[in-house]
């Protein structure tokens, strides 16, 4: 078509600065369209992408989002899963070493992804980046599993609604001070430290802060916890507790993925 014979901006700008016909009409139509298309696929993925693997053997992992960069340090491919497709750990189903395998990513997030629709065109750019980078290959299923449903005692819970907060935590294997959490983050929070996953079944909608202190389960069988285990934990300090329930939950399956992310 010869409105794909020069410049796109400058074959537009004549069209308009006189009365276009159906010809010029159908062309405007097809530029529009194919600028539109241009527009979306560029903030569906990342500008600049760095991936690496890590080699440190540290445990910990973190990652942020800042002045338009996503920052990954020593994340596990599970990690990288979860926050692109917003499930849970206990929800990916995958070979042992998404959790041992380490990676270091950087990524330059495009200037004109839309704010009102940043959180879905995030998601979408990992899932590219995995795509890419990691040959990502997944399906979702659902099966039925031994759960803990996380519920409030008969006497009612030991902590407090809040407000005007912002959300952050502090933890480790026997301690969590949180402030401003849902019950379904706790719940997530809890999956991670239990031997199966936590859903919330609480009814509470609000925020909440509090702290809570446990001792983990002796590693000899036998032996007696230091102090109290979780679930009593649990009971004793915010009046919650774990119920073993079966429930049908959703699973993504890694169908396959490369352990050597490709160069960048």
């Amino acid at each position: 078509m010869a409105l794909f014979g020069m410049g796109l901006a400058q074959r537009l700008t004549n069209l308009l600065w006189r009365a276009p016909s159906k010809t010029d009409m159908r062309a405007i139509s097809v530029f529009v369209l194919a600028a539109g298309f241009t527009c979306a696929a560029r903030g569906q993925e990342f500008e600049v992408v760095s991936t690496k693997p890590n080699p440190s053997g540290n445990t910990g992992q973190k990652s942020s989002t800042d002045r338009g960069t996503f920052m990954a340090t020593n994340n596990s491919l599970r990690r990288l899963i979860v926050r692109a497709y917003g499930v849970k750990d206990y929800q990916v189903e995958g070979p042992d070493w998404l959790d041992s395998a380490r990676f270091d990513i950087a990524a330059k997030i495009p200037e004109a992804t839309s704010k009102d629709k940043q959180a879905e065109a995030f998601s979408a750019m990992m899932q590219k980046m995995l795509a890419d980078r990691f040959k990502l290959a997944v399906h979702r299923d659902q099966k039925t599993l031994p759960i803990y449903g996380l519920v409030v005692e008969k006497k009612g819970t030991k902590f407090k609604e809040v407000s005007g907060c912002s959300p952050a935590d502090r933890s480790d294997n026997r301690h969590l001070e949180a402030t401003c959490i849902t019950m379904d983050r706790f719940a997530a929070y809890l999956s991670q430290v239990s031997d199966r996953p936590v859903l919330d079944m609480t009814g509470l909608k609000g925020y909440y802060s509090f702290k809570l202190d446990w001792f983990p389960e002796p590693d000899r069988p036998g032996d007696a916890p230091a102090g109290p285990a979780l679930p009593e934990a649990l009971k004793e300090q915010l009046g919650l507790s774990l119920e073993t329930r079966k429930a049908p939950v959703e699973v993504l399956v890694v169908d396959h993925a490369e352990r050597t992310p490709t160069e960048n």
